[in-house]
């Protein structure tokens, strides 16, 4: 495919890293730094110019693109830019990053043609919230095309011996991260092991306990590190469930809009970050949660290791670089994609995506799930899904159970396939080909 990407930024980086290794990717910038960056590590095509100037479209006016991607840190950049695009150049599928979250609740995409519009804020924010209702787990996902979930919870002296056992008609063990490699599902059951369980919820929550012996309550009190966007998204989230909140920022501006936007149903407390008294100063060694939300994953892990030792059990922070995403894990903090990693992974889910197929990644990047509905008037009704030839675990769902594969498909049914990153490609491939 041709894809064009407007802005070469982190997540235009790592968009053009990714896509051009199976795509011819153009991307334009108007810093010749980043640019050149590009060149030097990627396989790409760079155009100088501000993606805000119709000139700058000029010496593509020949070509067709499939997709289009706006991606810079500012939304009117990224709508004026799309804008732009669609009337220089032709373009097929349009994908833009919106960071302001009252975008989200117009009608600005569907008025402006935009084929999709990600909100990573509001997907981190939206992450965190599943989370509550799942004390035991390490992150949550949503299902689409349904109201199972894909869970994952570490091992921590298991009432379960071997994989195998965990497999009914509400949940089932799809794979299982060890020594930093994601596998299929088989064998024994090592304490440690991430184990990631697709379910209804009601499954997911009974088995989680019996493979994670650690005490849990409900969550009362947070303590909420940041005030930033993200930051206060989840504060609302926080909020809506009742919980006594206490965010804490430095900037004396942004405790300001927290206190309006909250409208003073939070404690907003302006200190530095760096004060590792004020857990007793401000009473947050009561909190039952803590969370960090900074740009900054050194200063997310630092605050939530200095929360453990206030025994705080039960720290999350946001995840933005992702090399950071595995110490996460060792340290026992729950690890969030940031907004950036959030905007990368949706696009890409985007792109991968159609009416009746949805992709989600999973395990930092390393897993790939996804999923067909047959819809009324699908071809598959009544054929069989042969297994594919590479490794993949295969599930049918119909009408709230989990079934065998080898069944006639019906309408109303659900195809998932979960396997590793490596064989995304080939999933793809299957599953658009049935």
């Amino acid at each position: 495919m041709e894809i064009l990407i407007a802005g070469a930024g982190q997540v235009g980086y790592r968009l053009a890293k990714t896509l051009s290794l199976k795509n011819n990717v153009y991307i334009i910038d108007k810093n010749r730094e980043a640019l050149s960056h590009l060149l030097e590590t990627i396989d790409i095509l760079t155009i100088y110019g501000d993606i805000e100037d119709p000139d700058t479209y000029r010496e593509l006016r020949e070509r067709e693109f499939h997709i289009f991607i706006a991606v810079t840190d500012s939304d009117e950049a990224n709508i004026l830019s799309t804008l732009i695009a669609t009337d220089a150049i032709q373009i097929g599928k349009k994908i833009i990053r919106l960071r302001n979250p009252y975008f989200a609740k117009s009608s600005l995409a569907t008025r402006l043609a935009i084929t999709e519009a990600v909100f990573p804020f509001i997907a981190t924010a939206d992450s965190f919230r599943l989370l509550l209702d799942f004390p035991l787990a390490n992150n949550v996902k949503e299902i689409p095309f349904s109201n199972y979930l894909l869970l994952s919870v570490q091992a921590s002296a298991p009432l379960i011996e071997r994989y195998e056992e965990i497999r009914s008609s509400q949940v089932v063990a799809v794979a299982f991260e060890r020594e930093k490699e994601l596998h299929l599902p088989s064998g024994e059951v090592r304490e440690g092991d991430l184990i990631y369980l697709f379910g209804s919820p009601s499954a997911l929550k009974t088995i989680s306990t019996r493979l994670n012996s650690r005490p849990f309550s409900s969550i009362k009190r947070v303590a909420l590190f940041g005030g930033d966007p993200v930051a206060l998204e989840i504060a609302q989230r926080l909020l809506a469930r009742g919980i006594q909140l206490k965010l804490i920022e430095e900037d004396p501006e942004r405790c300001r809009k927290a206190h309006e936007l909250l409208q003073g149903r939070a404690t907003v407390i302006n200190s530095k970050y760096s004060q590792h008294t004020i857990f007793q100063e401000e009473s947050l060694h009561h909190a039952d949660m803590v969370i960090a939300t900074s740009s900054n994953d050194e200063e997310n892990i630092i605050k939530c290791l200095e929360a453990k030792e206030y025994g705080i059990g039960r720290t999350i922070a946001i995840n933005n670089n992702h090399e950071y995403y595995d110490l996460m894990h060792k340290l026992s903090i729950v690890p969030i994609r940031g907004p950036k990693m959030s905007a990368y992974y949706q696009i890409l889910e985007k792109i991968a995506s159609s009416k009746v197929i949805s992709e989600k990644h999973y395990c930092g990047g390393r897993g790939s799930l996804f999923v067909r509905k047959v819809f009324p008037d699908s071809p598959l009704i009544g054929r069989r899904v042969k297994p594919p030839k590479f490794e993949a675990l295969l599930l049918i769902v119909r009408e709230g159970r989990i079934e065998e594969p080898s069944l006639p498909l019906r309408e109303g049914d659900l195809i998932l396939i979960f396997t590793r990153s490596d064989y995304e490609e080939e999933a793809q491939e299957w599953i658009y080909n049935l």
